[in-house]
């Protein structure tokens, strides 16, 4: 239904309203195919995949970097 996709969509907006930033950026596990289209939807960019670059509850997990520039902002 697009409810997340909206609310980061006016969380960002409203942060680069607010302060001086010239970028956003979420670090989702790579595996979290949700998180990931969330972004992409919200108009985020996947920047690269760290492999093997975090460790969680005894596990060694892949993440995504994702960025959203203040002039890339929909």
């Amino acid at each position: 239904r697009g409810i997340m996709t909206e609310a980061v969509r006016q969380i960002c907006r409203e942060a680069f309203d607010r302060f001086d930033i010239l970028r956003i950026f979420a670090e989702p596990f790579a595996e979290n195919l949700g998180s990931r289209r969330v972004l992409e939807k919200a108009g985020f960019v996947c920047e690269g995949t760290m492999r093997r670059g975090v460790y969680k509850n005894g596990r060694v997990q892949s993440y995504c970097m994702y960025a959203l520039l203040r002039e890339e902002l929909k």
